[in-house]
């Protein structure tokens, strides 16, 4: 089976996961975890080798995580149906694991497809203008940004969720009040088989510090950092969704039109970015050859010299000194 932990980036994905480890789950091989930071210290839980599969696909359809592509129909191909099997196998030695990387929110139709059993899901929400906030503070991404984004991540993770056994939960009530929330998740992983059924709490509570919520968005600000309605009203939604649902189904509010148009435009800049870098790590790249060219014709030259040097002392040393001043002379003249 194994649990897929679905949320937007700076809420609460990574708490959660130390969480469900605390709860006996596995989150895979310890050498390619991705390290604790300034900005996790507690760890993130992500496995490198998904985080950066999951990246090359949003690029082969032209995004990545901030600037997240549309994708169009039936864009899982055989081979990437083919490794994300391998990486379950790979990275995890049992059937209770959990994993968990934000873009699996984008692309849970094929990290279900390739499980090796019909996952459980776990699903947390922030408000979102302290996620927005949050990416403000970490990733310099306007307000606005971080707002479409958390839209465009929530409402793929509602509608590839449809079907699986879905546990939602509040980063607010999981970090203020754990010792009420993670009773009921455990109880909800123990119906499905996730974790024991007598499993203890206590080591997933020993992992939630709520003094590691930081970046939070400051309630005195003016009105212009208000979110848009579309945006509260799907706040209201999620939080209406909270709890467990043994066959999850949801139709998230209308999305805004300017989100969309936001998050094109974001994609466009991005790519034209990327593009200039690639340019400019050519002609570094350029340079670099040319420049050891250069250092590789100096080192001839120097021992050219080197030789040269030796070769006139030598022949000063096998002629006569009095011969050598004559020579010197007629050179002279």
């Amino acid at each position: 089976m194994g649990v897929l932990v679905i949320g937007m980036h700076r809420s609460g994905t990574s708490a959660l996961a130390g969480a469900l480890v605390g709860l006996g789950l596995d989150a895979g091989v310890a050498a390619s975890l991705m390290a604790p930071d300034e900005g996790n210290p507690e760890g993130y839980f992500e496995q490198w080798p998904i985080v950066e599969f999951d990246e090359e696909i949003l690029l082969r359809f032209g995004g990545r995580w901030d600037s997240p592509p549309v994708l169009p129909a039936n864009w899982i191909s055989d081979d990437d149906r083919a490794r994300a099997a391998e990486l379950y196998r790979s990275l995890y030695a049992g059937e209770n694991f959990v994993m968990k990387d934000p873009r699996v929110s984008l692309l849970l139709d094929l990290w279900r497809e390739s499980a090796p059993r019909v996952p459980s899901a776990v699903f947390i929400v922030r408000d979102p203008m302290q996620v927005a906030w949050s990416l403000a503070k970490r990733d310099h991404l306007p307000v606005s940004t971080g707002l479409a984004l958390w839209s465009v991540f929530n409402r793929a993770a509602l509608e590839g969720m449809a079907g699986l056994r879905v546990h939602v939960c509040s980063y607010e009530d999981l970090v203020e009040r754990p010792g009420e929330v993670l009773p009921g998740l455990a109880a909800s992983l123990a119906a499905w088989g996730e974790v024991a059924e007598d499993v203890d709490v206590a080591g997933a509570l020993a992992r939630i510090n709520p003094q590691l919520r930081r970046n939070v968005a400051p309630v005195s600000e003016d009105r212009r950092l208000e979110p848009p309605e579309e945006i509260l009203a799907l706040a209201r939604y999620l939080a209406g969704l909270a709890g467990r649902h043994d066959d999850f189904g949801a139709t998230a509010p209308a999305a805004g039109w300017w989100e969309g148009a936001l998050l094109e435009e974001r994609r466009l800049l991005v790519a034209e970015l990327t593009r200039e870098v690639t340019r400019l790590e050519a002609i570094v790249a350029d340079l670099v050859v040319g420049n050891e060219a250069l250092r590789a014709q100096s080192q001839e030259l120097r021992g050219e010299l080197d030789a040269t040097t030796a070769a006139l002392e030598r022949l000063r040393n096998a002629v006569p000194v009095r011969a050598m001043r004559a020579i010197g002379r007629a050179v002279g003249r």
